[in-house]
């Protein structure tokens, strides 16, 4: 993909049902009702949002430039491919991308060599550093998902992630970690300064995971938040015995891992109540929270949600949310300028079909629906993460490329005037439906 604007960018609103639609056969009088179901069926609760099957389409153009820059390469700096981003903003404004180095090849831990790398940006990602050593792994070792959290109060950039022994992975099979062992295990380093300079590695393997009853515990990937309340809450999901599912390899799901002292103890929630892994989870307007999670069983095609009254600790029955191939997603909370109104959420992940055509979507009724998306990266795309940067915009680093999906790291920044002019349609669709 090449670097520079894109002119105009195509928005699509989506209905739920259209299935049902097609499949019906209806008189003037049901049409009339089944059209109002399909337009109001949207909204009806947390987790059915407006992409759960394939929908009525429409579209329009808005004003407005996205910026691609070209972070990671493969094949530069000694690696075949760099995958897995995390994106987060500095106190003073300087942006980390951080991702995962792969060597030997484009496999995931277990399979080969893995670092994780770091470059910085100045001036909101327009231009990028030289590639900088963020965790060096011992030879033939893998460090993997890289998930980055800040502290508001001093500054301070916690970054957490996995540390695998060679031939250990995540992933089902032969390869997959063992419970009672360390095959995965998790570490933090911090930085004072805005990414120049990182802390000495320290374990939190017993705090973020079962040891005797967990395999794996992974990280993320992406970032955390923290809470009004001052609590990090740390995306996370681990393989769990306990949860009872008809295929073996599925017995896992996703999680918060917590802390209430500013990183130095970790405390683990309960998992959520489905098949669930990559996840990211955001705050709402009332203090709850909400997870996004990846479904990896390719046959579901949706993602699963889940709310939390209390900061990560227990989560609700999970639902449906959106419709997106199985990737890790990324979602964020945007301030409405209105501060008589919600906030905004945002939420990148794929359209597909398979890991093509990346797109950011909108809600303006804090998680309800998703009515609106726009393009961000066309053809193929896979991973990616979101992050609140200067002067309101939003920057996405994402996986891209010609000719798959790991060419590259490309960093988009989306403006704020697009997304205030998605925000005016989400109140029109609202009000007209």
């Amino acid at each position: 993909m090449g670097d520079g604007p894109a002119g105009k960018i195509n928005i699509r609103i989506q209905r739920l049902n259209y299935r049902i639609f097609l499949k019906m056969k209806t008189g003037t009088g049901n049409l009339i009702c089944l059209l109002s179901f399909l337009l109001f069926s949207s909204f009806a609760s947390p987790g059915a949002h407006a992409n759960r099957n394939n929908a009525l389409t429409y579209s329009s153009n808005i004003n407005g430039s996205l910026e691609h820059n070209t972070v990671f390469s493969g094949g530069e700096d000694g690696y075949i491919t760099y995958r897995i981003p995390s994106l987060i903003s500095a106190s003073d404004g300087t942006l980390i991308a951080i991702a995962e180095a792969r060597r030997d090849n484009r496999q995931d831990p277990g399979g080969g060599h893995i670092d994780l790398v770091y470059k910085l940006s100045h001036d909101g990602g327009r231009s990028w550093s030289s590639l900088r050593m963020f965790a060096q792994s011992r030879e033939g070792w893998s460090s993997s998902n890289p998930t980055s959290v800040i502290k508001n109060s001093d500054g301070r950039i916690l970054v957490l992630y996995n540390v695998w022994k060679p031939g250990r992975s995540g992933n089902p099979g032969p390869m997959v970690s063992r419970p009672g062992e360390m095959d995965c295990q998790l570490k933090i380093r911090y930085s004072d300064d805005n990414g120049r300079s990182w802390s000495d590695e320290r374990d939190i393997t017993h705090q973020g995971r079962d040891v005797n009853s967990w395999g794996i515990a992974v990280f993320g990937p992406g970032h955390g938040i923290e809470t009004r309340s001052g609590r990090l809450v740390v995306p996370v999901n681990a393989n769990s015995p306990g949860y009872e599912h008809d295929h073996p390899d599925k017995k896992w799901s996703s999680f918060a891992l917590y802390s209430d002292d500013g990183g130095e103890n970790w405390n683990r929630g309960e998992q959520v109540n489905e098949f669930a892994c990559e996840n990211q989870i955001v705050e709402l307007d009332d203090g709850r929270l909400m997870i996004d999670a990846r479904v990896s069983d390719r046959d579901t095609g949706f993602r699963w949600t889940a709310i939390s009254g209390d900061q990560g600790e227990t989560w609700s029955e999970p639902e449906p949310g959106q419709v997106c191939p199985p990737i890790a997603a990324s979602i964020i909370s945007y301030p409405n300028p209105d501060i008589n109104k919600n906030s905004l959420l945002l939420w990148s992940g794929l359209k597909g079909p398979g890991r093509k055509n990346l797109v950011l979507r909108l809600s303006s009724d804090q998680g309800i629906s998703f009515p609106l998306e726009i393009l961000t990266g066309p053809g193929h795309a896979a991973y990616s993460a979101m992050y609140l940067i200067d002067n309101g915009d939003v920057g996405v680093l994402w996986e891209g490329g010609k000719e798959t999906p790991y060419d590259n790291l490309i960093f988009t920044r989306v403006s704020k005037e697009i997304i205030m002019q998605l925000q005016d349609m989400s109140a029109i669709t609202r009000e007209t439906y």
